[in-house]
């Protein structure tokens, strides 16, 4: 009769602890989480595996796991639990320590073990910006010229927008290719067809832009109209027109930059899309989760790890320069304003996306959505091999 090693970590352990305040340890097996989540299926139930996966500090099967990516934390398990062990909450450590494991530079874990190690590296990426804003541009607006003459388009796209476009590209894509390796190559059960990669592409179009699976944490059996004049939807939508609000402004800037600029330039595209719709959904977006963190009225806001707090205020501190530099703009206010308003908004606008997106809690915008892509891969695939 053969024997099964199982390899344990207690590094592991102690790290899920830190970056989290699940008590994972408290947990007797009892089942009462995966029965009552809305998400959970017979072949994939969550998160009572992942009790006893961290309890043991299995790493690689940790490591592998796709199922906390397919959890949007609703709370119902940690609502049920009858020992208070916060399984909901240890599916997010969770996702913070497969944040650090797809991160191949080690960056993710340290920013995740170490607040000042956060507030570090986004001290490093604004100091780099104010050098190049000095060797670009300097400090000193000459008198009488614009703000485009002051501030090129052209050399911000050079010299800042692109770069930074093709560094969070570059380095998302191999952190998503490691996340790949890890969860689909590595299963050894399952062979994928090269078909199913694009007939399930749409799972992928479809999560991104929809986070439709915040909307199925809910399980009662009201009609979608109901659930949505109960509230029972505010969190979901919240969520979903931040992110919208929040694509639409990168797009818009990093490749519009050009007319951004300009008050007169497609004023209905300004006016609607982006001084209006996208500018309320950041700023509403965000004073909505801090008063939900705040409040903590709702399981998935109870607890708030360093990171997220520093995500939502630099989200924050970004849409709020942005929208005051752009009424500078539409207003006509002094030229050296502007000015000076440009830098302050880079200065936190860059260290947010080159900290928080590949590195830290903005990074589940594309992890969730590949999660769940992957989730679909394999199911689908051994559906198919059972009907060989």
């Amino acid at each position: 009769m053969g024997t099964t090693t199982i390899k344990t970590d207690n590094d592991l352990i102690k790290y899920v602890k830190n970056v989290g305040e699940s008590n994972f340890k408290k947990c007797f097996q009892c089942g009462t989480c995966s029965a009552v989540c809305p998400l959970s299926t017979e072949d994939r139930p969550f998160p009572r595996k992942e009790m006893i996966w961290a309890g043991w500090g299995l790493k690689e099967q940790l490591a592998s796991d796709l199922d906390p990516w397919l959890c949007y934390y609703c709370g119902e398990c940690s609502k049920n639990c009858p020992r208070k062990a916060e399984p909901g909450e240890l599916m997010m450590s969770l996702r913070r320590f497969l944040i650090s494991a797809y991160d191949w530079t080690g960056i993710s874990k340290l920013l995740y073990k170490s607040k000042y190690a956060e507030y570090i590296a986004l001290l490093i990426v604004a100091v780099v910006v104010f050098i190049e804003w000095a060797v670009l541009f300097g400090f000193s607006p000459a008198s009488g010229a614009s703000l485009n003459q002051l501030v090129s388009p052209e050399k911000i796209d050079y010299f800042f927008d692109w770069p930074m476009t093709a560094f969070l590209g570059v380095v998302l894509t191999s952190f998503i290719y490691n996340m790949y390796r890890k969860t689909v190559l590595s299963d050894k059960s399952v062979k994928i067809p090269l078909k199913l990669y694009f007939t399930e592409g749409w799972s992928l179009i479809f999560n991104f832009f929809t986070q439709y699976r915040y909307a199925k944490c809910d399980d009662g059996k009201e009609p979608f109209y109901k659930k949505l004049t109960d509230g029972k939807y505010n969190f979901w939508l919240t969520h979903l027109f931040l992110m919208i609000s929040y694509v639409a402004l990168f797009v818009g800037i990093v490749f519009f930059l050009d007319w951004f600029q300009k008050e007169n330039s497609f004023p209905l595209l300004h006016i609607v899309l982006f001084d209006y719709f996208a500018s309320i959904g950041l700023m509403f977006g965000t004073v909505y989760f801090v008063i939900k963190r705040l409040t903590k009225k709702i399981e998935r806001s109870k607890f708030s790890h360093h990171t997220d707090w520093m995500f939502i205020i630099l989200l924050f501190l970004t849409g709020f320069t942005g929208i005051i530099l752009r009424a500078a703009i539409v207003y006509k206010l002094p030229v050296p304003w502007m000015f000076y308003l440009y830098l302050i908004h880079l200065l936190i606008l860059f260290p947010m996306l080159v900290i928080e997106v590949p590195f830290s809690k903005w990074s589940h915008l594309a992890y969730r959505p590949m999660g769940i892509y992957f989730a679909n891969l394999k199911e689908k695939a051994k559906n198919l091999s059972k009907q060989v």
